[in-house]
């Protein structure tokens, strides 16, 4: 009852208004990098094999850094690592911090009631979930929850970069 009760509160705060549910976490000492990616460029043309996730995330965040592209850094909380091999299923508190290294966006994913919420953020912690349609919490639970064979348990997998390795 409780957890439909805050899925009931946390869909009336998206639609309300796009601000970050996630909370910013400034020091990455207790995170270890368990993935390295990229966006590339917008001028880049994918491999037509390219997954439909990966296609749409390029789309989505190729304006980033000028639509130069941007390298795509995943740390995730040392005690959690284990967990996100196998995407959860992940206790509360911080789950995984996703930062485009170029423009210093940093994605926060965290789980709450054992639902995943997200944040976003420049790297001083400021919310930026309504600079662009792209950063907005919204956007991010579309995404997430729309490709549900790659996004579970709020994280997701398939780096850009893996792409370009064929």
């Amino acid at each position: 009852m409780i957890k439909l009760f805050y899925l009931i509160f946390l869909s009336s705060i998206l639609l309300a208004d796009s601000y970050s549910l996630a909370h910013y976490i400034k020091n990455l000492k207790d995170m270890v990098l368990v993935k390295e990616s990229m966006i590339p460029g917008k001028d880049v043309i994918l491999p037509k094999d390219t997954p439909l996730f990966v296609q749409q995330t390029v789309s989505m965040y190729n304006w980033i850094n000028n639509g130069k592209g941007t390298k795509l850094n995943i740390y995730v909380p040392k005690d959690k690592v284990e967990l996100y091999k196998t995407h959860g299923p992940y206790p509360d508190g911080l789950t995984a911090i996703a930062i485009y290294e170029d423009q210093g966006i940093v994605f926060v994913t965290e789980h709450y009631e054992g639902e995943p919420i997200y944040g976003t953020y420049d790297r001083d912690g400021n919310d930026i979930s309504e600079m662009h349609p792209s950063l907005n919490v919204s956007t991010c639970y579309s995404c997430h929850e729309g490709y549900a064979d790659i996004c579970i348990n709020g994280t997701c997998s398939v780096p850009v970069i893996d792409v370009f390795k064929k």
